[in-house]
């Protein structure tokens, strides 16, 4: 029986080495494409939902995480109306284990690396799990000094 998404995410996150076994995983795959690829993001507004947590045992809940992942797409349609998209999700939200709910607002918010620190945009790139690179990290230009405008 395949792990549940959070348990593996956990696991990965401490041996991230894991990961390296785990390429061609395709729920993996989805997960990380739609977790850091800027134009697979959710479109939904930021923050959580108001929703009520499945209060079923983990496996006893109506959804599953793993298995809900190929329907992701829809909350990056533009052309469904915004509520349409938000009930969706809610309806999603509450269909699966809670830990797993706890993981899907972070891969709507593009937020899994605070959940799971050491699960990075940088090592799901390197592996080939998404094909958008990181971010370049810009260094921070120094301040230019503030004129005072007096004239020598």
């Amino acid at each position: 029986m395949q792990k549940y998404l959070p348990e593996l995410l956990t696991e990965i996150n401490d041996d991230p080495k894991l990961l390296e076994k785990l390429k061609g995983d395709a729920a993996l795959t989805l997960l990380f494409q739609f977790a850091f690829e800027p134009e697979k993001k959710f479109l939904l507004p930021e923050g959580d939902p108001p929703y009520k947590p499945d209060q079923a045992p983990i496996g006893m809940s109506m959804g599953i995480l793993r298995q809900e992942l190929k329907r992701f797409y829809v909350f990056c349609r533009a052309d469904l109306p915004a509520v349409r998209r938000e009930d969706l999700f809610i309806q999603l939200l509450e269909g699966v284990h809670p830990s797993e709910a706890e993981l899907l607002l972070a891969v709507k918010d593009q937020a899994l690396t605070k959940k799971y620190k050491k699960i990075t945009h940088e090592l799901v790139f390197d592996l080939g799990f998404v094909k958008a690179p990181p971010p370049e990290k810009k260094p921070k230009e120094p301040k230019a000094k503030k004129s005072t405008g007096a004239a020598e």
